[in-house]
């Protein structure tokens, strides 16, 4: 179980950067595509919001005591914080990236849960595997248009 408890740490550090990243991302861009960017941001990062609560609440059920300070999140994050120098381009393109690393933690966790016989830990990680892969596919879009 120890190492699916790494797993579950660093996808959650890497989550709540990447929620932080989406976030403040939606207050930054600015030009022509502000308001269709700042609308799907906005979605992306309530999402996520609520999946950083599902997930360590989780943790939570398996008995692990989640990472819940900022210091120690940003040292096992695989996720880098957001650059504030960017522009909206360069914004999609990195969340696309990291929305990306994030479904690969979650393949990890799930088959690491069903190695363990963890069910509801892989279902869990599935779901939010899916809606990661939308938030790919609808940043990818943008960037192909």
């Amino acid at each position: 179980m120890e190492n699916l408890f790494k797993l579950l740490s660093d996808a959650q550090a890497s989550l709540f950067v990447l929620f932080q990243k989406t976030w403040i991302y939606h207050w930054d861009v600015v030009g022509p595509d502000f308001h269709q960017l700042h609308t799907v941001f906005g979605e992306q990062y309530n999402e996520m919001f609520e999946e950083i609560d599902t997930l360590t609440e989780h943790m939570r059920y398996l008995g692990m005591k989640p990472v819940s300070t900022l210091s120690r999140i940003l040292e096992v994050t695989g996720i880098a914080e957001a650059d504030s120098e960017i522009v909206a381009f360069g914004m999609v393109a990195q969340l696309m990236d990291d929305n990306m690393k994030i479904i690969q933690m979650f393949t990890a966790i799930s088959e690491e849960a069903d190695k363990k016989k963890q069910y509801a830990t892989s279902n869990l990680v599935q779901g939010l595997m899916e809606t990661h892969g939308k938030f790919v596919w609808m940043l990818r879009s943008f960037l192909e248009g």
